[in-house]
């Protein structure tokens, strides 16, 4: 792939019923639509820290802000 997410290598990226992000570290996000709301959902996780978690999550913020037809979610960190 060659691309970079949060200064890392995406390791996988799926496009099954959302969009999930992989960097090397394991650090992860997704997006999907939810399953019994109007909405998106957004989830991150990483199995280094939470710093990490937080930036994954700053990534897929500035994404979603950067898509004006893109409303409104329901997480935040």
């Amino acid at each position: 792939m060659g691309e970079q997410v949060i200064g890392q290598p995406i390791r996988d990226l799926v496009t099954v019923t959302g969009v999930r992000v992989t960097v090397t570290d394991g650090t992860w996000g997704l997006v999907r639509a939810s399953s019994n709301k109007p909405e998106l959902v957004v989830v991150v996780e990483s199995p280094v820290s939470e710093a990490r978690m937080h930036e994954m999550f700053k990534a897929v913020d500035a994404v979603l802000a950067y898509a004006s037809e893109v409303g409104e979610y329901n997480q935040t960190i």
